[in-house]
């Protein structure tokens, strides 16, 4: 996901040079961008938590069988 956010920076940068926005149209996408970012890296540190849980769900579940044995 990174390098499609580096893609879009890269496109944003161009279309800032090359077309005349105005003032609103320029802020909204640099705050679009902003919030991408933000929620890109919201989505890993998310992912990570999920990820953790699982495998601290799947180490009690063993243990568990291994008591019930």
């Amino acid at each position: 996901m990174t390098e499609k956010i580096d893609e879009y920076k890269e496109r944003l940068a161009l279309i800032q040079q090359n077309e005349n926005l105005s003032i609103e149209a320029e802020a909204l996408l640099e705050e679009m961008m902003a919030d991408l970012v933000e929620l890109n890296r919201s989505n890993k540190a998310l992912r990570r938590a999920i990820m953790k849980t699982g495998q601290a769900s799947t180490m009690s579940t063993r243990l568990r069988d291994a008591l019930y044995e």
